[in-house]
């Protein structure tokens, strides 16, 4: 197991709290930090404010510290206070990872001693208690008073943060069975040799930037399979473009590519799962960006009907996604977007609109390509597919 290189090791360094004394909070665009200061003037030149602005934000909430309005009297008019409270803690976040404190939730444990107990695989608190992550304070679960409680919540934001690209696709294989019967995992060749499942995570992000140890989890939930990951994206570093790693004797298989899926697919082996995290499958379409479709072709006509788990900022960013799918006629739904119990704790606010607050995979569904009129895919279907092939 990889050890986490922890910021916990780290100088501290002594930040001013971003609540003052009177008891508001410190204007994102006069905080100390430079990287808060920068992101505070995109907001103010870009936010919706009470969404009848039309200049630069330049008054700042006293309560979410963010550049909400053009004027103090726009932000007296204006009503919205459970937007005001995720801002809040969304500024809360953003100067806790940057007030340079120790950081023992990013130790992360290593192996379970024991084989993992799958069925907590249900939110991230019975997941993280039962294996024994650290918080601020104390390890996840052991926190007893009110104060406790509160700056364990915001742990568990910050790992779930990290964590919610492989726990979303643990959850799918258990709950959902994206790769078959959650209970025949260990699957082998004729030569008794583990064969791996293949994963191609297309448009990857912020995924192909984590830790290699947070993929592991995958091993820790699943010590019984191996695991081939394909993270394909234009936006993956250059730096990472064809690197191969392999981890856990071999049980994890890392590799990354710098282009599109369509252009690459017929190079690599067919996998057993696509992923899209937060692809904005919708909203690029809505916008005239036709970024998906060529890939999608690929995965849903030329893959023997393998499935795709796509997951999305929001409620609403999901009814985009899933409308632009169910417009095409060559996939169906074999699961319809639901909440994802592993999505990212923390919240964001889109910079082009305060009020619009976003969570990493927040919901996920899966598709598959459409077969031809009355066969339904899977089993005899598939072989004949391979067959054909």
């Amino acid at each position: 197991w990889l050890s986490s290189p922890s910021r916990g090791r780290e100088q501290a360094v002594v930040v001013p709290s971003h609540v003052q004394e009177d008891g508001t909070a410190l204007p994102m665009l006069e905080s100390p930090i430079p990287e808060i200061r920068q992101l505070g003037q995109q907001y103010a030149a870009n936010g919706k404010g009470c969404g009848k602005c039309t200049e630069d934000k330049v008054f700042s909430c006293p309560q979410s510290g963010f550049p909400s309005h053009c004027s103090e009297q726009c932000y007296k008019q204006d009503v919205g206070q459970q937007v005001v409270n995720d801002l809040k803690i969304v500024y809360e976040d953003i100067v806790d990872l940057r007030s340079g404190r120790k950081y023992p939730e990013f130790d992360f444990p290593g192996p379970p001693p024991t084989e993992f107990n799958r069925t907590e695989l249900i939110n991230w608190r019975a997941f993280l208690s039962d294996r024994r992550f650290n918080g601020q304070q104390c390890v996840i679960g052991d926190a007893r008073t009110d104060e406790e409680r509160y700056i364990e919540e915001r742990s568990i934001r910050h790992i779930s943060s990290v964590f919610t690209f492989p726990m979303t696709i643990a959850h799918a294989i258990y709950w959902n069975n994206v790769l078959g019967d959650p209970g025949k995992l260990d699957r082998k060749d004729d030569e008794g040799n583990l064969v791996p499942w293949r994963i191609t995570i297309l448009g990857a992000r912020a995924e192909a930037k984590l830790p290699l140890r947070v993929w592991l989890e995958l091993c820790a939930i699943f010590p019984e399979a191996a695991f081939d990951i394909h993270l394909v994206g234009p936006e993956v570093p250059e730096s990472l473009n064809e690197q191969v790693r392999e981890l856990h004797d071999n049980k994890l298989t890392l590799t990354w590519t710098t282009a599109q899926y369509q252009d690459i697919a017929e190079y690599y082996d067919v996998p057993d799962l696509f992923v899209a995290f937060n692809s904005g499958f919708g909203l690029r379409s809505e916008l005239g960006l036709d970024s998906w479709s060529e890939a999608l072709d690929v995965v849903f006509n030329k893959t023997g009907f393998k499935p795709l788990l796509m997951t999305s900022h929001s409620k609403e960013d999901s009814g985009r996604d899933y409308a632009f799918l169910a417009r095409r006629q060559d996939c169906r739904f074999s699961m319809h977007p639901a909440e994802n119990p592993f999505m990212s704790l923390r919240k964001d606010a889109a910079v082009n609109n305060l009020r619009y607050i976003i969570n990493s995979n927040h919901t996920y569904a899966v598709a598959r390509g459409s077969p031809p009129s009355g066969v339904i895919p899977g089993g005899f279907w598939e072989t004949i597919q391979n067959a054909m092939r």
